[in-house]
């Protein structure tokens, strides 16, 4: 199954360091999300194009993390394996496949 939602990435500092938190929200429900953690932007960047967010688009999130602000990215579309692969679930996913 296949799921649309927002990507959200939340930018915090820990001990001086910046800390870049990424959590997929479905559509279908704004229930919690398993979250990814990254220290450096260009992980992060190679992290969302794991997921095929376009490189525009991953270049405009890297950008707004380096002004100090967190980003989110609509209307992406991950499959259930993609989701589970990136530990990005939330209660929805996770209900469907224990049902």
């Amino acid at each position: 199954m296949k799921y649309q939602g927002t990507l959200g990435v939340h930018a915090t500092v820990s001990e001086d360091t910046p800390v870049f938190d990424v959590f997929f929200a479905p559509n279908v429900d704004k229930s919690a999300c398993n979250s990814r953690r990254f220290r450096e932007l260009q992980e992060l960047g190679e992290f969302l194009e794991t997921l095929e967010v376009q490189h525009e688009v991953v270049a405009k999130t890297l950008e707004e993390l380096r002004k100090g602000r967190s980003a989110s990215i609509e209307n992406i579309v991950l499959s259930d394996e993609v989701i589970f692969d990136q530990g990005l679930d939330s209660t929805v996913t996770l209900n469907r496949r224990i049902n």
